[in-house]
């Protein structure tokens, strides 16, 4: 029952996300959200984005806005905590996305993305 609630915000947020839509998107982000871009622009250096900082990328589209195939490659809960691996498939990128999840008040919230982002 939990991996299926899992499945479905991780759908729901890459769908908000693909629609560029930081509003709904912020829906299913905890507080303590952080994005870990590791080898960001190919510059060989990694950057943390803050929940604000991804959401305000969202809004000048800086980020989203492109529709992707999504397939579930892993998914691991233990209590309050979850692990998913998930594939989204665009266009021009392919972005192999490791989001940490925890429960609050029932609520199931991603705390962490760490992208892994390929180029076709």
């Amino acid at each position: 029952m939990e991996e299926q609630k899992i499945k479905q915000l991780i759908t729901a947020y890459a769908t908000a996300i693909d629609a560029g839509n930081a509003t709904a998107a912020a829906n299913f982000l905890d507080t303590e959200f952080r994005v870990v871009l590791n080898n960001y622009k190919n510059e060989g250096k990694t950057v943390i984005l803050s929940r604000s900082q991804y959401l305000e990328m969202l809004l000048d589209g800086r980020a989203g806005g492109a529709k992707r195939i999504l397939s579930f490659l892993l998914l691991d809960v233990y209590g309050n905590a979850a692990i998913a691996k998930v594939k989204l498939e665009g266009d021009k990128t392919i972005f192999n996305n490791y989001y940490s999840l925890i429960r609050r008040n029932d609520d199931w919230l991603v705390v962490n993305d760490i992208p892994q982002i390929e180029s076709k």
